[in-house]
């Protein structure tokens, strides 16, 4: 992993605007693109579709997925592709019923934490048969971790990302913060709690948060990584869930909230860059390195006075924040990785299969996946979208060094968690932590009533046995 770190950190710092080149280079699965004959003639290969279903990874994904798309169809004649458009907002649900009625899409975007619930199911595919040795070095081999379980591939990463929390650099500035010190340093939540009581104003909250419905839990996650939480289970693979760290995280948010320096209501996705971008938030999150191009366009449109900025907007800085620590853990920061999996459906055969490899690997290497990591502001978790990037200058330097700092933060979840466990975990926290946290948010209940239900609801799906008690290490 730290050979991946030092790769990413070496590209960050140079820059993080990224320009793709333009090229129709083919990766190659371990089967021919020709079926052989028995006597060593070749016939021409059979027609087939394959039907990829994502949702708007960048602005303009989907669009560039169908210039993709014929793309490859110009190098491999027989094969076309099939674009499903989603919404981040249905996106899960849609495929889930798909993949249930045995009509999932032959490639689908997912979170690797939501790996385990299609395995489960029995539709995730095991893609490592269907690629080279070589094609498969071309990945980081911690990206390929993150979509793998139990030593079984089920897709190739598309990108690793952080997030964590984002401000108004001159605003915090403006309350004694020193912006340099807590990017270069970080800070603790008795630090954090001080900043934003001096930033909460009548209209302006010093925090806000994207919590309103499932998003709840990037609160859970990304604040979870500062309570020492990194990840759902603990390196002997107990649930950390039920930890006193959770216990100290409920009572963070039970105080900010109570404070007034952050809303008890929740809010929803959009809302919170735009609460900032308009001066009614000091901090918001979860934020991403990204959000820095957010507020450079918008800047360029109060400038140019065309119309096209956030209504009532200001024009501001933006500066990437590490999240605090909570109750003297070590800092960490929360990272994911998002890729494409393989499924089966009713119409999966082996030659289909090898079919789907091919144009996984084609979509997530080389100058496709730069292109999107140029939208994105992040480095590509292969070395084809690496050697595709053409870096610039443009980014501020100061962000650029904490994501960079944050990144040697994230801390990959352990090695041996089942599928099962994966899928147990993300049925806790989407039917059990998120609907009591909303009720700690409301002041409906209080940190220790929640911190009771969660625990009890672990034990029942995990057994006590296998549940952290008292503080994690």
């Amino acid at each position: 992993m730290k050979k991946v770190i030092a790769l990413l950190l070496c590209l960050s710092m140079v820059g993080c605007i990224f320009a793709a080149c333009g090229n129709n280079d083919a990766p190659e699965t371990t089967a021919s693109v020709e079926n052989q004959t028995g006597n060593g003639e070749t016939d021409a290969p059979k027609e087939d579709k394959i039907v990829i279903m994502a949702p708007p990874v960048t602005a303009s994904y989907l669009e560039n997925l169908k210039v993709w798309a014929k793309d490859f169809q110009k190098i491999y004649p027989h094969l076309s592709v099939e674009v499903i458009e989603t919404s981040w907002g249905d996106h899960n649900g849609k495929l889930a019923t798909m993949a249930q009625a045995g009509e999932a899409p032959d490639i689908a975007e997912v979170s690797s934490g939501a790996i385990g619930t299609f395995v489960e199911m029995g539709v995730a595919v095991d893609i490592a048969p269907y690629l080279s040795e070589e094609r498969l070095a071309d990945y980081d081999e911690n990206a390929l971790n993150y979509m793998t379980i139990e030593d079984t591939l089920y897709g190739l990463p598309l990108y690793l990302t952080i997030q964590s929390i984002g401000a108004n650099k001159g605003m915090l500035e403006s309350v004694g913060a020193d912006v340099e010190k807590i990017q270069t340093e970080g800070w603790t939540y008795e630090q954090f709690l001080e900043i934003i009581k001096a930033g909460t104003k009548e209209n302006v909250f010093g925090f806000v948060f994207a919590n309103a419905g499932v998003t709840a839990s990037d609160f859970i996650n990304i604040f979870g990584a500062g309570a020492g939480l990194d990840n759902n289970f603990t390196e002997d693979l107990k649930y950390s869930f039920t930890s006193q760290n959770l216990l100290d995280l409920l009572k963070a948010v039970e105080e900010m909230t109570q404070s007034g320096y952050m809303p008890n209501y929740g809010v929803e996705a959009g809302q919170r860059l735009v609460m900032c971008q308009t001066g009614n938030a000091m901090i918001f999150g979860k934020a991403m390195p990204l959000f820095e191009a957010n507020f450079i366009q918008n800047n360029a449109a109060l400038e140019a006075n065309d119309g096209s900025a956030v209504e009532n907007s200001l024009k501001m800085d933006y500066a990437f924040l590490p999240v605090p620590t909570i109750g003297g853990s070590e800092e960490s920061c929360y990272g994911t990785v998002d890729g494409l999996i393989a499924m089966r459906n009713n119409n999966t055969t082996e030659e289909h299969l090898q079919n789907v490899a091919l144009f996984m690997d084609y979509i997530c290497s080389g100058d496709r996946i730069a292109s999107c990591m140029n939208e994105l502001y992040l480095t590509p978790v292969c070395q084809s979208g690496r050697d595709a990037l053409v870096l610039d200058e443009g980014r501020d330097p100061a962000n650029l060094a904490a994501a960079s700092r944050c990144i040697d933060l994230v801390k990959a979840p352990p090695a041996g968690v089942t599928a099962e466990m994966t899928a147990t975990a993300k049925s806790l926290m989407d039917e059990v932590i998120v609907p009591k946290f909303q009720l700690l948010l409301a002041g409906e209940s209080n940190a220790e009533e929640v911190y009771k239900a969660i625990c009890e609801a672990a034990f029942d799906a995990f057994g006590e046995e296998n549940c952290v008690s008292g503080k994690l290490s």
